[in-house]
Formats: structure tokens, C-alpha cells, sequence
């Protein structure tokens, strides 16, 4: 039991007799002749033997009960772990991560280097984030508060519609981004650490749904008879999808200078890639057509897919990620198909299997998919590898489709 009441505190304050008042075990009131009066504790660090003077806080935020129980906190973190609050305290101060904001900061610099959809991730944090606990201070967040972030999204709050998907991609961010504080030595614990997708959106499958030969052929009949509803740039996308084996942003956020159409190569570089992997991509001479068509409808753009609406609020000059998403979905959700919904990446995967149908193996697929299988040193110098024998399965993959782009197969007979 210390010494000091509630009622001696108003007293000692209040009358300020002498500046330093003993609670017992360290703790003291402190009644300055200017400034308010304050918690301190005092304690000697186990490592150096060295008397220090830790303020705890003002007594009209704290009352003697708080002090006390905050007193026996940092006693014990001295005894058991060797602390320092002095030392850790002002280590807090030099910090220039205070808030949750400040640490994604840098951690989106370093994810500009390391994946090409860092705009995508940041986009997430920002909506669904940074206005939630974006301006707390790290030490202050909990994972309660990453279960209610988790949560909402996985359920759906106020008009958005339940997104289990982005609800993981969420869990995996965060954890990513603690993880990154505690490498710098900004936060000691990583309150997302416990969560794993059942407490977000749930296991997840692989979304890999390729479209057979006869539903390739439905998809661009519909597609190429109602332009109001599905722009011919967003026709020539997907017919390139597929016959370049790209992801989508890949594509849509080409500029004209990767390319060279005259010796009908697209040199894709490694900052623009999924697994930052550079790769010279040989366009048979059906892509060539349809990329000389964008060229003319682009209007002089540098960019193969710019912006359909000029505004000082548009995220990028070139089209944005949802931007071919939600022409597809629209028209799926009309039924306009006969075959259950695919997404644009679907594209790529139905790429992949006709290649294979084609005669074309796995080693040789999996270089056009850019999903290099061989070494680092591979992987570093060998961008135009198998060349000509990509050039081969591009243009066999072009023959089937070309025929189909153009409305002169109706059938898959």
C-alpha cells in the first residue's frame, strides 16, 4: 500500500509544500512551483547501475491509481527484461514512424521495387486502411482493430458488397507491413500476425477457369456485335491477352515505346512484370494488326490503352485495373453467355491450355506465360530465351485465334 491518498494528492498539489513527493517503490508526486504537477518513477537500469528519472504523465491524465498500476508495469519490464523506459522512450521520439501512415510509407517504397501491382496494394490500403487507423500510433493498435477492418470488408459495411477475397489480400498486407515495422525496430509486436484467412475471407481456391474452344468462339461472337456495350479497345485487349500470354496490367498499362512493330517484338521490362522478369515477347502478325489499330485509335498517346476520360482526379494516364473487370462483369451478370462467369485473367490460363493443345510442352508454355522455370542466372540474362521457339507457339496460338477474332468462325466445328 503506498503512502499517498487521493486526497493528499489534491493537498500536496493544491498547497505544493516541496517539489518531490514518495508514494513508495519509486513512484513520486511531483509539484513544481511552475507547471502542473506530475508521475514519476525512479529506478535503477540493471545493465549500467545508473539512477533514472522516467516520467509517467501529468496528474490530470493520470490518477494515483493509474500511476501506481503503470509504476508496477515498468518495474517489472525492468526486473524481467532489462528494460529501460528512459532509453525506450526516447528511442520513440527520434522515430520518425509515429503513425501506422508513416510506416506504409516507406514500405510502399520498397514495394515499388519488389512487385509491379504496388499501385493495386495501395489503392487497397488507402480505402479500406489509412482512414480507419492510418494516424494511430503504431504501439497503439491492436488486433482487435485488425479484426474489425478484416471483418468488415469480409462482410460487406454500408454499401459495399461482402469482398472475402480482398479481405485476405488485407490480412496478408498487414501482416507484411508490421512485419516490415519490426525489421526496423519501429514496433515491437505485429498485432496481424495471429490471423489467418478464417478470420477473413476464408480458405481460398485457385480462380483458374480457362475457356474451351467452343466457348472462346461464343465469347468474341457476343463480344464483337454489341460495341456499345463492349468497346472495341476493350475487343482488341482480350483477343492480346491471349495472344500475347500477358497479365492483364501488363497490357493495359503498355506504353508504345515497348514496342517494336516493324520486327514484331515487345520488349516487356522487368519493373513492369509480376515476378520482375523482363521478357522479349515476339507478336505473330495477327497481334501486330490489332496493336496497329490501337496505335490509330490512341490518337497519339504513348500509351497503347490511354485513359478514356481526361480528369485531374484519374489515377493514371492509361486505363485503369478495373477498367476491362467491369465490362466483363456487367455482361456476365446480364447472362449474356451461355458459360458460367470468367474473369480477365481467365484470358492467360485458357492461353496456357490451348498452347498445350497445340502440341506445344510444358517448358516452352511456361517461358511464354513468363513463368521462367530455370536458375537465376536464367532468370537474369536469358530474357530472349527459346526466342524463336516462342515465336512459333505465338503465331500457331495466333492461327487458331486470329479466324475467331475476326467473326469468320461460328462454330467450333
Amino acid at each position: 500500500m503506498g503512502k499517498l491518498h487521493d486526497k493528499t494528492v489534491k493537498k500536496l498539489i493544491k498547497e505544493k509544500p516541496s517539489v518531490r513527493h514518495a508514494d513508495g517503490n519509486g513512484l513520486y508526486l511531483m509539484t513544481p512551483k511552475r507547471g502542473d504537477a506530475y508521475w514519476m518513477l525512479r529506478y535503477t537500469t540493471p545493465a549500467t547501475k545508473l539512477r533514472r528519472e522516467y516520467t509517467i504523465g501529468k496528474v490530470d491524465d493520470w490518477s494515483l491509481a493509474d500511476a501506481r498500476d503503470e509504476a508496477a508495469k515498468l518495474r517489472l519490464a525492468i526486473k524481467r527484461e532489462g528494460a529501460d523506459p528512459v532509453q525506450e522512450r526516447q528511442k520513440v521520439n527520434q522515430n520518425p514512424f509515429k503513425t501506422l501512415n508513416d510506416l506504409y510509407a516507406d514500405y510502399y517504397e520498397l514495394r515499388k521495387r519488389e512487385i509491379a501491382s504496388h499501385q493495386k496494394e495501395k489503392s487497397l490500403y488507402e480505402r479500406e486502411v489509412a482512414w480507419r487507423i492510418g494516424k494511430v500510433e503504431l504501439e497503439k493498435i491492436r488486433p482487435v482493430d485488425i479484426s474489425e477492418i478484416l471483418r468488415d470488408v469480409a462482410n460487406g459495411y454500408d454499401d459495399n458488397k461482402p469482398r472475402p477475397t480482398l479481405s485476405n489480400d488485407l490480412m496478408r498486407l498487414l501482416r507484411n507491413l508490421f512485419d516490415h515495422g519490426i525489421k526496423l525496430d519501429v514496433t515491437r509486436f505485429n498485432p496481424a500476425s495471429p490471423f489467418r484467412p478464417r478470420d477473413a475471407g476464408g480458405e481460398e481456391k485457385a480462380a483458374n477457369y480457362p475457356m474451351n474452344e467452343e466457348e472462346v468462339i461464343e465469347f468474341f461472337n457476343k463480344l464483337r456485335v454489341i460495341p456499345a456495350q463492349f468497346s472495341r479497345e476493350n475487343y482488341l485487349a482480350c483477343a492480346l491477352l491471349i495472344a500475347t500470354c500477358t497479365r492483364k496490367m501488363e497490357l493495359l498499362a503498355a506504353p508504345w515505346s515497348e514496342f517494336d512493330l516493324e520486327n514484331r517484338i515487345w520488349y516487356l521490362p522487368e519493373e513492369r512484370t509480376k515476378k520482375r522478369r523482363a521478357i522479349d515477347i515476339p507478336l505473330a502478325e495477327p497481334a501486330v494488326e490489332w496493336l496497329n489499330e490501337l496505335k490509330v485509335r490512341s490518337c497519339g498517346s504513348e500509351w497503347v490503352f490511354p485513359a478514356r476520360r481526361i480528369s485531374k482526379k484519374a489515377r493514371t494516364p492509361h486505363v485503369c485495373e478495373n477498367t476491362l473487370n467491369h465490362a466483363l462483369k456487367k455482361l456476365f451478370e446480364k447472362k449474356l453467355f451461355s458459360f458460367d462467369k470468367r474473369r480477365v485473367h481467365d484470358l492467360r490460363g485458357t492461353a496456357r491450355t490451348k498452347l498445350g493443345k497445340l502440341g506445344f510442352d510444358d517448358n516452352l508454355a511456361q517461358r511464354c506465360l513468363n513463368q521462367l522455370p530455370g536458375n537465376r542466372t536464367d532468370r537474369v540474362y536469358n530474357k530472349h530465351a527459346y526466342f524463336e521457339e516462342r515465336r512459333k507457339a505465338h503465331e500457331a496460338l495466333c492461327e487458331w485465334l486470329a479466324p475467331i477474332v475476326r467473326g469468320e468462325v461460328s462454330s467450333g466445328g
